[in-house]
């Protein structure tokens, strides 16, 4: 691929731009740095910040050696290049944030040459500062540079620019080794190259910029050009060393070797076209699954009147419609593209050719659930009253309406409104029904229609979900969206019709059996779902396996909040599917009780088709959500259970998991002034500095970084300062923002797989990643980004949060899950807990100093060969015990509490400490919440109504009747303990109780009726006999042969 790159560029920079290389430099200036060290040091005007990867500066330092800096101890270093973020010989404090177009060993300025000869190299520098008239075209210029080639970037008017130009100049290389000099055949090797780094105070950027690149690299060489973010941060190459010496040929920018980067954020932005390296930039850098957003895109130098198009997914079978180019003139950096419509969710791969499809440029983008995205970004169905509701089977009218200020501000322009069908069988959205027979003005707001209008064929009627959308013609005109489109809605509407014609009016009850007999096909799916939380509490903190359920749950305000468990006050669901591609969904009444889906209509249902997707193999995040959950559950709960009177073979067939099988996670905490609690609840302090390995699993392993607080460093105490996370593919770093950095948006830096990513923006709250899912567990109304929750595929949940400029750390595994590290153990023995590495013998006689020496030490991370640590730049920790102590006496206010104790004494803080307090509580708080529940589960007597549905051990309910049928049996049942262990209790009597059929309990009646109608009729006929006979014996005697007559004729009647 890099071949490829190299070659075409070139053709590139003929046929494009025709740029003129001589004209590559900006204006160098006349201020020169004439000393090697100090670095020559630029301050910034007084009420002027420079933003870079997330930091905020005052200062610029330029050094000889290819880089401007924010830091005056900047060096070269001959031994490091910089390539990883795990950097095993540099210390974190000792890696300076700086800015390179070519890190290099230079040659020192003002020395001598073989033969007495005078090094010809300098190094310029220009200030340019709005309000000076001199430098304003300069200034102009470099704003139109940032404007025309950054993704995202319209409009930018810069205060400040400081240009640095390094006039040929060469490397000790050239001067030391090969001794060259000024005469022919001995001529040193020079570069001239060029830095200017320029912001408005928010936003800033860099260029580069290579007139002459001479130096032949060493064999070895550590040269490099790229962005190093200090401080443990990481590194972010601008351009492949490789391509380094013909890089005045590349056409990046509107000239050839010009290169342009936005660099105020922790993730760095190429701009430009036709990077060397393939970099595809998309801005904005996410969109729902319904897609339709208009992004702004570069990567390759976009030719007017050719075509390109994104194409998205693995498989790349998903390509978005021709980008747009006219936008930006016929020779562009930058198109607009829109996004298509997906099946997948989570870390989408990105892909866009070019040259005929001999170069390929690629990224990610994060694809989100529609739910999330805020109301104005959606086509909002309105429902009016009975008949004019979408999720009716006969709507006479339907009405919508969408916000055109996200998709036009051209008041002519013109959209169409479609009906968009998926199919789960090709998963795929390919039935599109127009609803609009002319295009509407956008201005217009509203659309209504009526769906007896719209045609449905046999194959149209084959389709159960969809969504309407709203298209702009014109793409040229769109903002933010091309098209808008609603949330997934059931179809009834739609096909009713051609429902009607072949079922008859009860069309869904059909339905209903149909689906009932289908889905009775296969119902193994159902064994492989956890079992739900017997309580509320337990739901709540066993965070790694279940989280809320956005549609119903206690801490929504929206006002459609549980309409479909309308007796519910929260719901969980399952974060991972299953094999089968499902998931469960637990529901709780207001005193905490899991609600059956035995018990009522609005229970606890699984999803055969899980909620937020399916984990999928060939993804980075899950396929299907929302719209295979809507063709596998929800359209079959409208069959059976709104549009037909068959609820009960909906819920026949989506059983609730019963809580029996449920077993609670356990927790560990890290909190305060480095307290620890283990999982089987032992206290300690970690009272030294350095990288310690807390948890040591084999699908999960966790490591944490104490060091004194940045912040507060006189305090005789570390705190937690850094976590990394290994678990399957993923490798994840949350890091506390130290007191230089940018503390306005975020408190918190988080990567995964050493990309940098943000969730204050409201869709990007929750991100699904390959074995991992990352959560902003804030309250929606902090944007400060202080709280991660980390789930993995194991079900291990691990927040990850900062208060009072401390981190805090809760770890939750569930059970058969074997650990080891600072967090302890699992086997409900504390007194193991403190066991050291390698060791079968725990800690006797524990002092803080034993407790750091010989436990908390062996548990450090070491130097050893091959071993590679989840946290970049390690802080290896020494066996020293001067900040371990035991104090003196206890604090009243710390209620006897031990980590408050100790938080108090070593920082003097009494607000620290009861924050420590707090933090002990909640350890204590969620120990309780946790603690398993003894239930005997459902009681299983279909149909019935019972007195309570508390199912725990000890409680009785008494049956009081039937929703149908008769009750039979025993009415009243206990949860009676058979034995000791956790399943060792039920029902008592054994449950022998059914409510009857009602339909055979009629036909018993008719059968009982028809039964004594005949016997009443016997009885009749004997009593008439009897009569009879009675009568004949009083004639007898008067006439003996005529009542022998008579007898015989009434025998033979009998």
């Amino acid at each position: 691929m890099a071949a490829h790159h190299q070659h075409f560029t070139g053709l590139l920079c003929i046929s494009l731009f025709c740029a003129i290389q001589s004209k590559v430099l900006f204006p160098q200036g006349t201020n020169e740095v004439r000393v090697n060290f100090p670095l020559t040091k630029v301050t910034l005007p007084e009420d002027l910040i420079f933003p870079y990867f997330g930091q905020k500066y005052k200062s610029l330092y330029i050094s000889r050696d290819g880089f401007v800096s924010f830091s005056e101890h900047a060096r070269y270093v001959t031994s490091r290049k910089f390539t990883e973020r795990d950097e095993k010989k540099i210390n974190a404090a000792e890696d300076y944030p700086f800015v390179a177009p070519f890190y290099y060993g230079g040659a020192d300025l003002g020395s001598t040459l073989e033969g007495n000869k005078p090094y010809q190299g300098k190094i310029f520098y220009e200030i340019l500062q709005k309000g000076n008239a001199n430098v304003k075209q300069d200034l102009e210029e470099i704003g139109r540079n940032v404007t025309s080639s950054i993704a995202g970037v319209s409009t930018f008017d810069p205060i400040y620019a400081l240009v640095v130009t390094w006039q040929t100049v060469t490397d000790q290389y050239n001067t030391g080794i090969l001794k060259c000099t000024d005469t022919p055949g001995r001529m040193c090797q020079d570069n001239t190259f060029q830095a200017v780094l320029v912001t408005n105070g928010m936003q800033s950027f860099a260029i580069f910029n290579y007139r002459e690149m001479n130096i032949k690299f060493p064999s070895s060489t550590n040269y490099q050009a790229g962005f190093n973010g200090g401080y443990g941060k990481g590194w972010s190459p601008a351009i492949d060393i490789g391509k380094m010496k013909n890089i005045t040929q590349f056409q990046a920018s509107d000239r050839t070797g010009r290169f342009i980067y936005q660099i105020n954020q922790e993730r760095i932005l190429t701009g430009g076209c036709d990077n060397p390296d393939g970099i595809l930039e998309v801005v904005p850098d996410f969109d729902s699954m319904l897609g339709g957003r208009m992004v702004e895109v570069t990567g390759p130098c976009f030719k007017g009147g050719m075509s390109y198009t994104l194409t998205f997914g693995s498989s790349r079978k998903v390509q978005s419609q021709g980008c747009i180019t006219e936008d930006y003139g016929n020779n562009a950096m930058k198109v607009r593209c829109e996004v298509p419509v997906l099946t997948e969710t989570g870390q989408v791969p990105v892909f866009m050719r070019a040259n005929n499809g001999q170069l390929e440029y690629k990224t990610t983008l994060t694809i989100v659930m529609p739910d999330v995205l805020p109301s104005e970004d959606r086509v909002q169905l309105v429902n009016r009253g009975p008949g004019f509701q979408w999720n009716e089977t006969s709507a006479s009218s339907l009405y919508l309406q969408w916000d055109p200020r996200v998709i036009s501000n051209h008041s002519n322009a013109k959209v169409s409104v479609s009906l968009l069908g998926y199919s789960e069988e090709r998963k795929s959205w390919d039935l599109i029904k127009p609803l609009s027979r002319n295009p509407i003005t956008v201005n217009t707001r509203q659309f209504q229609f009526k769906p007896d209008d719209i045609d449905c064929d046999e194959r149209c009627q084959s389709y159960e979900i969809g969504v309407i959308e709203v298209k702009l013609e014109d793409p040229r005109m769109a903002i933010k969206y091309r098209t808008l489109r609603s949330r997934p809605t059931t179809l009834a509407w739609l096909v009713n019709k051609g429902m009607v014609a072949k079922y008859g009016n009860s069309w869904p009850s059909e339905k209903c059996k149909e689906w009932h007999h289908k889905d009775m096909q296969n119902k193994a799916w159902l064994n492989y779902l956890p079992a739900c939380p017997c309580n509320l509490q337990q739901a709540l903190v066993d965070f790694g396996r279940w989280q809320k359920d956005p549609g119903c749950n206690m801490f929504s305000k929206s006002q459609h909040n549980c309409v479909f468990h309308t007796i519910a006050t929260h719901c969980v669901r399952s974060v991972n599917s299953n094999t089968y591609g499902a998931g469960n969904q637990c529901c709780y009444r207001d005193d905490g009780t899991l609600i059956y889906s035995a018990d009522s209509y609005q229970g606890s249902t699984p999803d055969r088709g899980h909620a937020w997707g399916a984990d999928s193999p060939s993804s980075m995040g899950r396929v299907g959500a929302v719209v295979s959950h809507g063709v596998h559950d929800i359209v079959p709960y409208y069959y059976c259970c709104l549009w037909s009177n068959d609820c009960d073979k909906y819920m026949d067939l989506r059983p609730t998991q019963q809580c029996t099988g449920y077993s609670s996670p356990k927790q560990a905490m890290v909190y305060g002034q480095g307290n620890v609690r283990t999982f089987d609840n032992e206290d300690y302090y970690v009272c030294g500095e350095g990288d310690f390995i807390l948890l040591q699993s084999s699908p999960v392993t966790i490591e944490g970084r104490f060091q004194r607080s940045p912040f507060n460093p006189n305090y005789n105490s570390t705190i937690l300062t850094d976590v990394g996370i290994r678990a399957g593919n993923d490798i994840i770093e949350i890091k506390m923002k130290g007191p230089n950095a940018d503390r306005s948006k975020r408190v918190l830096e988080v990567l995964v797989n050493g990309e940098y990513q943000f969730f204050d923006n409201g869709p990007l709250r929750w991100k699904d990643f390959s074995d991992t899912t990352l959560v902003n567990s804030d309250d929606v109304s902090n944007t400060m980004e202080s709280n991660i929750t980390v789930i993995t595929k194991d079900g291990v949940g691990i927040q990850v949060a900062e208060r009072d400029q401390r981190l805090s750390l809760l770890v939750m595994i569930p059970p058969k899950f074997s650990s080891g590290g600072l967090l302890g153990k699992w086997n409900n023995n504390t007194d193991d807990d403190l066991t050291p590495r390698g060791s079968n013998y725990p800690l006797l006689h524990q002092t803080p100093q034993k407790i750091y020496s010989q436990f908390v030490y062996s548990w450090a991370v070491t130097k050893e060969q091959g071993t590679r640590t989840i946290v970049p730049f390690p802080v290896y920790a020494t066996n020293k015990t001067d900040m371990c102590s035991t104090p003196q006496q206890q604090t009243p206010s710390c209620n006897g509490d031990m980590a408050c104790n100790n938080d108090y004494w070593t920082t003097k803080n009494m607000t620290l400490a009861y924050d420590t307090l707090l933090m002990s509580s909640l350890y204590q708080s969620i120990q309780q919440d946790r603690q398993p529940e003894r239930s005997c589960g459902l009681l299983d007597v279909p149909q019935s109504i019972k007195s309570t549905y508390n199912y725990s051990l000890g409680n009785t309910v008494t049956l009081t009747g039937c929703r149908s049928g008769t009750l039979k049996g025993t009415k009243e049942y206990t949860c009676v303990a058979t034995g000791e262990e956790l399943n060792g209790q039920a029902w008592s009597p054994g449950v022998s109780a059914s409510c009857g059929d009602p339909d055979k309990d009629n036909l018993g009646l008719i059968i009982g009726a028809v039964v004594a109608v005949v016997v009443l009729l016997i009885i009749a006929i004997v009593i008439a006999v009897l009569l009879k006979r009675r009568k004949s014996k009083s004639t007898k005697k008067k006439d003996t042969v005529k009542d022998s007559l008579q007898y015989s004729e009434v025998k033979q009647k009998e």
